[in-house]
């Protein structure tokens, strides 16, 4: 009798965060050659970034239901894959946000914060790869405070270009508009930070 082979939660949590690091670098190359008109394309691709991720997490509650003896408590399994379904959705939604508030032109700001963004993200792809042992070790240790690190930077550009968008004496429309893509790449950021402390938590369980 040929065993069935185990469900490899850790690999699909990788999938999950390469969804999330590809999201990012569309927005980031979308915003580099920004073209108002393109943006429906742009949003396409998002979409199908995002459904990837939806069906990955679908997957894993699927197994989940069924496995007897999974490598983690089900809260915590529960949990990740929300947190990383997230952590795509609130990457995408800055691509919606620039097309809601219909964006002519990229601010220098918003440029830096999506380069935050991806490397966010990235920092979350390695520690993923990190996980898969489960253990608390020290390289899992330095992929959670690279994701802090990096979202603390997030915080400071966050506040930098929120702070210029009330001092500049720009059109109060053009406030609302950035103050919105703002908060929402502010929560791209916290998403990924979210996981870092997810991931911990479930490490020391196991240490």
């Amino acid at each position: 009798m040929i065993k069935k082979k185990k469900y490899n939660y850790f690999q699909a949590y990788q999938l999950m965060t390469e969804c999330a690091y590809q999201a990012a670098f569309e927005l980031m190359k979308m915003m580099k050659d920004y073209q108002p008109n393109a943006i429906d394309v742009h949003l396409q691709k998002m979409h199908r970034i995002e459904h990837e991720a939806d069906l990955r997490r679908h997957e894993i509650m699927t197994v989940l239901a069924k496995d007897s003896r999974p490598p983690m408590d089900r809260e915590d399994i529960v949990a990740l894959s929300n947190a990383l379904d997230d952590m795509v959705d609130m990457v995408e939604d800055v691509s919606i946000g620039l097309y809601i508030y219909n964006v002519k032109e990229v601010q220098e700001a918003a440029m830096a914060y999506g380069k935050v963004i991806v490397m966010c993200c990235d920092a979350v792809r390695e520690m993923m790869k990190e996980f898969e042992k489960i253990q608390y070790n020290n390289n899992i240790m330095d992929c959670i405070k690279r994701v802090n690190h990096l979202e603390g930077q997030g915080d400071t550009l966050f506040a930098k270009a929120t702070r210029e968008l009330f001092s500049d004496a720009l059109d109060p429309v053009e406030v609302i508009r950035w103050k919105s893509i703002y908060d929402r790449m502010e929560l791209a950021c916290d998403s990924c930070e979210k996981i870092g402390h997810l991931v911990e938590s479930v490490a020391l369980k196991h240490a």
